[in-house]
């Protein structure tokens, strides 16, 4: 008796099942209302990002001389090189804190790639 007899029959079976008709559609859940950096870390957001991204980016610069981020170095504030608001793009990671990413070269050379900087919740 071939063993694979039984195998090859529910095979058939099944692909004639599916030519019959595709399964009904779920009904997709309505999507989440995303939170924003406001939501996530209160009203003044602002400044507990910008100021744990400066620190950060000195932090970088004391332990990697051959970075250079502009606001350090210029003596400048960070919203002189990239906007922290409503419009700034983050992504949560798994302890549930945000992660900025600054595209290459918006904080640092080009050369050094997207920074990203991760800000603890408050």
């Amino acid at each position: 008796m071939n063993r694979l007899a039984p195998l090859a029959a529910l095979l058939t079976l099944l692909l004639a099942l599916s030519a019959c008709g595709a399964a009904p559609k779920e009904e997709a859940a309505p999507p989440e209302e995303a939170a924003t950096l406001e939501d996530l870390y209160g009203a003044s957001y602002q400044t507990y990002i910008i100021d744990t991204i400066t620190m950060q980016m000195g932090n970088r610069m004391d332990k990697d001389p051959d970075v250079a981020y502009f606001p350090i170095t210029d003596n400048a504030p960070l919203t002189d090189y990239t906007a922290i608001d409503e419009t700034t793009a983050f992504q949560i990671d798994a302890g549930g804190n945000i992660v900025i990413l600054f595209p290459a070269g918006t904080v640092t050379d080009e050369s050094h790639g997207e920074q990203s900087f991760r800000i603890p919740k408050p």
